[in-house]
């Protein structure tokens, strides 16, 4: 009966690298992480600030049609512009209409003409060709008002 001795010694193993190839590996899945995590964020960053500058937008459009008025804008009287930093958008004069109203009453209906200049249906917009507004609008460059 042979008994082991804890002093016994194995021969040696060779190494094979298993480690520095499994290092190797999670070292390209982090930096593959790394680079997609970058792009999201580009692109987040990208759309915030076209968010941004479309709401200083239309809060300056709806600025121009309450200080100004519809009437003035529709008549070509007055014309409006927006002032992003050191950007200014001229604004085209919007395309408006009137019409006649209908009043539907409890004894019926009953066709009532507004006043002449009062207008019904107003779309009030960027310029559409221009390169400025699209850089800083993104898409076509186009927004617009209308009711």
């Amino acid at each position: 009966m042979k008994r082991s001795r804890s002093t016994d010694r194995r021969p040696p193993v060779r190494q094979r690298g298993d480690a520095l190839i499994e290092s190797l590996v999670g070292t390209v899945i982090a930096a593959i992480m790394g680079l997609g995590l970058a792009f999201t964020c580009s692109r987040v960053v990208v759309s915030q600030r076209y968010v941004t500058t479309q709401s200083a937008v239309l809060d300056q459009m709806a600025n121009a049609l309450s200080s100004t008025g519809v009437s003035s804008l529709c008549a070509g009287t007055s014309q409006a512009s927006v002032t992003l930093s050191t950007y200014t958008l001229s604004l085209a004069t919007p395309t408006c209409s009137e019409a006649a109203v209908s009043i539907s009453t409890a004894s019926g209906a009953q066709a009532v003409t507004l006043p002449a200049g009062v207008v019904t249906t107003m779309a009030f917009s960027t310029p559409s060709s221009n390169a400025t507004a699209q850089n800083l609008l993104g898409g076509n460059g186009v927004m617009t008002i209308s009711q």
